[in-house]
């Protein structure tokens, strides 16, 4: 069970002074002056190998195969990097380092046109239904075309449509080249459109989606307008930012120094808390006063993923996760690990155990960012909910130790399986089955088997 901590019953007396935040690293947060063992620097030449930010030498990957998603390259300073990709239509926002500029794809490359020829071959079958993997068109059923999901991702079997809500939980209705189902792909590292379904952020580099709301959105994403003229658009806020610095973050949108957090995230405009980040239904909302701002509860903004979890403490001097959801997990044992020993009166956050990450609640309509899928296994209360898991190759029915070694992000006894609470999906030759127990935003829980 995953358990948010509870609401402190006190005001806070803020940790996050600026001298903490211009210093304070991912690795290890530092809460006051000087970040013992950290190796100052001013600008990238400082740094023997990656680069210079916030004082500190940084450096993202060292082989692109294994640090970096699909198709990117390790640069020459340790980040991740995509050549020059496919040409856009861009719009120009203000952004709080500079200008900020979305990037869409259309008009240039099509992602996972369909194959034909001799050398394609078929993992899905002929007349396969939808979701299933294929080779080319003459794989799927009449109703449905072979389609990378997302950009040099795996090619399934999926549904022309004319809005989102046609499409099967975590996929976008969106127009490369005719309008598809494609999956989710909300925060990939991209630096142009090429690598993006929809768009690319590229101040920030990350990739975007148009919403309505931020519902819309995976939970750690608002809803926007971005560029001019203005289109709304999946805004990250689940990012760490320094001193009020907000270079990750864009414009109107500040660094978030709210007296609930210990350390500062990106947050965004808003016009009321539809436009703010959600998370599962019995977790408490964000809130919007002109800027959107995360409930009691929740204590920073590492952001699903980041491991290992820092902690410090709360306003009852007890350890809490600085986590953007206030949720921790360890995804391959699949258990909450148990807190490390924290000092409350150190001007530093404290790591906890190896394995030990921050985990984001979901729901099925925002789903989850790039690489992790919406799967409604953890629980607050007598509640089910959805938590965003990391995802990998497996089919449904393969063989699995753990979720991240299927496709669908959802491991059950030994076989990849997938959530089919909302659309009742599945691929293998499986069947959609209902499971006992608590119901999941008011729907009864069913996976495939």
């Amino acid at each position: 069970m995953v358990v948010p901590p509870s609401p402190y019953k006190a005001a806070w007396r803020r940790l996050a002074w600026p001298a903490f935040l211009a210093c304070a690293a991912f690795a290890s947060v530092a809460l006051g002056a000087g970040c013992a063992g950290t190796p100052p620097c001013e600008r990238n030449s400082d740094c023997v190998a990656g680069y210079c930010r916030a004082g500190e030498c940084r450096e993202d990957c060292v082989d692109a195969a294994l640090d970096c998603p699909t198709g990117g390259v390790c640069n020459g300073v340790g980040k991740c990097d995509y050549g020059p990709g496919a040409s856009g239509v861009s719009a120009t926002a203000t952004g709080s380092g500079g200008a900020s500029t979305v990037t869409t794809g259309v008009g240039g490359a099509t992602p996972g046109s369909s194959t034909t020829g001799s050398s394609t071959s078929s993992t899905g079958g002929a007349g396969s239904g939808e979701l299933a993997t294929c080779g080319g068109d003459g794989d799927c059923g009449a109703e449905f075309a072979c389609r990378e999901t997302t950009v040099g991702g795996a090619k399934r079997c999926i549904r022309a449509c004319s809005s989102t809500a046609e499409c099967p939980a975590g996929a976008r209705c969106i127009d490369r080249g005719g309008k598809y189902c494609f999956g989710g792909d909300v925060g990939r590292y991209c630096t142009s459109p090429a690598v993006c379904n929809f768009a690319c952020l590229l101040g920030q580099k990350y990739c975007t989606d148009a919403c309505a709301t931020g519902a819309d959105c995976p939970n750690g994403f608002g809803c926007m307008p971005v560029g001019s003229p203005p289109v709304k658009v999946c805004v990250k806020a689940a990012a760490y930012c320094e001193g009020g610095s907000a270079a990750d973050c864009i414009a109107p949108a500040a660094c978030d120094l709210s007296p609930n957090l210990i350390i500062g995230g990106c947050t965004l405009s808003c016009d009321s808390a539809s436009d703010c980040p959600r998370r599962a239904a019995p977790l408490p909302a964000w809130s919007c006063d002109g800027l959107c701002r995360r409930p009691a509860g929740v204590y920073g903004s590492l952001p699903g993923g980041y491991t290992p979890v820092e902690y410090h403490c709360d306003a009852n001097l007890q350890p809490v996760a600085l986590c953007n959801d206030a949720q921790h997990i360890d995804f391959d044992k699949f258990i909450v690990p148990q807190l490390p020993a924290v000092d409350c009166n150190s001007n530093q956050t404290t790591p906890g155990i190896a394995g030990d990450a921050c985990v984001d609640s979901c729901r099925y309509q925002g789903g989850c960012g790039y690489g992790y899928g919406c799967v409604g296994v953890g629980g607050v209360g007598s509640e089910r909910i959805g938590l965003c898991l990391p995802s990998g190759a497996g089919e449904p029915g393969a063989t699995c130790a753990k979720h991240r070694d299927c496709a669908f992000a959802y491991c059950q006894s030994g076989k990849c399986s997938r959530d089919c609470t909302v659309d009742g999906l599945c691929t293998g030759g499986l069947a959609c089955v209902n499971v006992a127990g608590p119901a999941v935003e008011g729907k009864s829980f069913r996976r495939c088997e």
